[in-house]
């Protein structure tokens, strides 16, 4: 049984890609640097977590306004 896609596909901008990386990738780190007390390794995913939001959102609003999402 084949299944049909009758929905629209959304295309995401690179830097909102970018973006989920970076917050998938930094919410890791955060684990792994909880898991092992190091509470520098914590910090820097956390930076991490913080610039991926950032730019996710950015890239978001802007690809909205631009009418391309």
């Amino acid at each position: 049984m084949a299944v049909s896609s009758t929905k629209k596909k959304v295309h995401m901008p690179g830097p909102a890609r970018a973006g989920i990386g970076l917050l998938i990738i930094g919410a890791i780190i955060v684990g792994l640097g909880q898991y092992m007390n190091r509470g520098a390794f914590s910090l820097y995913g956390l930076i991490m977590v913080v610039c991926g939001f950032v730019l996710y959102m950015a890239a978001s609003i802007v690809a909205k306004r631009k009418g391309k999402i």
